[in-house]
């Protein structure tokens, strides 16, 4: 019975962190297809565009060694609830920024968010997969990329 229990429990596990990496990609989908509106209501030339652009990769690369202490300190699954709220609550400042300063920090917390939910995520991956017992990394960055491609379509519809 402790046997079927705890596959039971890894099995959920890891469809969680699947619609996890599936909500990822999404939200990383849907910002794509608002770029072109963010670069007209920021007012900002092609070229600026793409400075601003550089910005959620330095925000990334800035935050990320900090994802695994706050994972350390608050356990993976809670650090990656609030860090993936954080994320999410971050796409919508680049749509508030009025020019490319404020564009570029709105850019750099995004990609900062986007960085420390991304590290959380597949080291909570990596502990399920050590649970599972086998590897599953290639289905979960399959469900990123499922995820940005209904992100992506919804936004488009939206837009």
């Amino acid at each position: 019975m402790t046997v079927v229990y705890e596959q039971r429990e890894v099995r959920r596990a890891r469809y969680a962190v699947a619609a996890v990496f599936a909500v990822h990609g999404a939200v990383t989908g849907s910002f794509a297809t608002r770029v072109p509106w963010i670069q007209d209501h920021a007012s900002v030339s092609p070229g600026q565009l793409g400075l601003a652009l550089a910005f959620p990769a330095l925000g990334a690369s800035v935050a990320m060694p900090l994802a695994g202490g706050i994972s350390h300190r608050y356990g993976a699954r809670t650090a990656l609830r609030g860090l993936l709220a954080l994320w999410t609550l971050s796409l919508v400042l680049p749509a508030l920024a009025p020019n490319l300063p404020v564009l570029c920090l709105a850019l750099f917390a995004y990609g900062a968010s986007a960085g420390m939910a991304d590290v959380a995520m597949n080291a909570l991956g990596v502990e399920v997969e050590n649970r599972l017992g086998r590897s599953i990394m290639s289905g979960l960055h399959g469900m990123w990329s499922a995820g940005a491609l209904a992100g992506s379509a919804a936004g488009t519809l939206a837009a």
